[in-house]
């Protein structure tokens, strides 16, 4: 499953074990505080989350993006040293119901007008 990992952490000692773990189970760093790996268990997942738990304190938030999980994109989340799980349907809503529903984009009145550069120009005639 590809695995997307966030991290803010609380301090410089939390930062600086949790990246080095992160670089030895496999994930490559993507931007400053983004980690991500495509190829990872959930068995390894649910390993490195214990090992992350020992590393961080109440003020490291983290959060874990998982896709697929059982059709599923899953969010995990470490904040105040508690974790939480949001699981969102991947598939479309079901009929009848309106959650997930597009609205349509409103548009601005100021497109439909003509551009004011346009307008300004003197009309010729030949």
């Amino acid at each position: 499953m590809f695995v997307s990992i966030v991290l803010e952490p609380g301090s410089i000692d939390s930062a600086r074990n949790i990246f080095n773990l992160l670089g030895h189970t496999g994930f490559k760093q993507i931007q400053k505080s983004c980690w991500e790996n495509a190829s990872l268990s959930d068995a390894d997942l649910t390993a490195l989350k214990k090992e992350m738990d020992r590393y961080t304190d109440y003020y490291d938030n983290i959060r874990i993006y998982q896709f697929p999980l059982e059709g599923k994109f899953v969010i995990t989340e470490l904040k105040e040293k508690k974790w939480r799980r949001l699981v969102l349907n991947s598939a479309q809503p079901k009929s009848g119901t309106t959650a997930g529903a597009r609205r349509p984009v409103a548009t601005s009145k100021s497109a439909a007008r003509p551009s004011s550069a346009a307008s300004s120009r003197p009309k010729t005639q030949r």
